[in-house]
This record gives C-alpha cells, structure tokens and sequence, in this order.
C-alpha cells in the first residue's frame, strides 16, 4: 500500500502561540506553498484513488487544491486531525507552567497535555485508520506534522528520542510504502518528497 502526505501550508497565527486542535485560517503565502506541494506531488508520478483531510481549515484549504488537481472527492477524516494540546491551546510556550514544560521536554512524545492528547494517542487513532485501508491501494492525506510524525515512528520505526514533531516543515510531502506484519498492521519505510517551508524554531522559554 502506498500513502501520500501533504502536510498543511502555514497557518495564519500573528501571535505566535501553541496550536493544535485551534481552527486557524492560512498564512497569505497561502498559494505559492500550496502550488510547490501540489506540484511536487504530481511530478512523482502518484496516482492516489482515494483523498483524506483533517477536519481543520488549514487542511481543508490545501485539500481543496488537491481535489482539483486529482480529482477526487475530499474526505474528511477526524482520525487524522493534529494533537490536542489542551490548556496550551491558544498559550505562548513562554507562558505555560514551567513545570509542565520540563515534564514535556523530559518525555516529548509521552507527555500528556493537560486536559489533552499525548503523541501517543495519535499514535493509535492513526495506526487504526492506516489499518483500515485495503493493502492494494494508494492513497493521499492532507494532514499535520503530529499524524504524519506518528506514522514515521509507530509505522516505520523512527526512535521516540527523534522528535520531528517539532521539525517537520510546512507543505511537506512525504511517500509511505507499506505491507502488513503478522498482527495485520502496516509497516513499512518513508522517503521526503518536498521540504517545503521551515517551521520556526520553537520558543520555549525555559
């Protein structure tokens, strides 16, 4: 089976705080990264049947371009949407309590966010929609860095100490190749098709 990503375009977030499930617009440099993505991604050749988004604007605003592009219906997937962060949603990472912050930096992908999600939990919900595709198919997800991140780290072994959460950039495509394991779960490798444009370096404030 063959999986697709395209994670979303920058977000329109002027005061620079901690989002997740927070439905926020895109930047206004909105065409131009979704072109690059969507150019990328069709220059490879990829003949996906079937077009999954997050629920969220950021995605669907991309996933309507896709749409043209292939098209194929979008299909909103709640299974894919970006963490939940909890009470850090809509907060500075400078103004969450410092001892939540150490606990997160101290166990970055276990940590669970209060009133929240831990990249764990996507870890689940994700790996459960991956598994419910048909193993002869090829497929295409407008998602974020969190779902794309876990599959890269329940699905293909990527070590938990290698946070690319925090890493991954805007507009991102990424191919995934999968086969079953024993249990009847995909496995599989990912190879980065187009970088897109660099996230800011997260300010911690620690």
């Amino acid at each position: 089976m063959i999986l697709w990503t395209i994670r979303h375009t920058k977000p329109y977030n002027p005061n620079d705080v901690c989002y997740g499930r927070l439905d926020f617009d895109v930047s206004p440099t909105f065409e131009d990264e979704a072109e690059g993505a969507i150019k990328a991604f069709l220059a490879t050749g990829a003949k996906p049947t079937r077009l999954f988004s997050s629920p969220l604007l950021r995605c669907l605003k991309l996933a309507e371009k896709a749409s043209v592009a292939t098209g194929l219906t979008i299909e909103k997937e709640p299974a894919i949407i970006e963490l939940n962060f909890g009470t850090w949603e809509g907060q500075k990472l400078t103004a969450v309590p410092r001892s939540e912050m150490h606990a997160w930096i101290s166990d970055l992908r276990g940590f669970r966010f209060p009133e929240g999600e831990n990249f764990y939990d996507i870890d689940e919900r994700a790996g459960k929609f991956l598994d419910s595709l048909p193993d002869d198919g090829e497929f295409l997800c407008i998602t974020h860095a969190g779902v794309i991140a876990a599959l890269q780290h329940s699905r293909c072994g990527l070590p938990d100490e290698v946070f690319v959460e925090g890493q991954s950039s805007y507009s991102m495509v990424t191919k995934f190749e999968f086969n079953r394991d024993n249990e009847g779960h995909y496995r599989g490798t990912f190879t980065k098709i187009h970088d897109g444009i660099p996230m800011p370096t997260l300010k911690m404030g620690i």
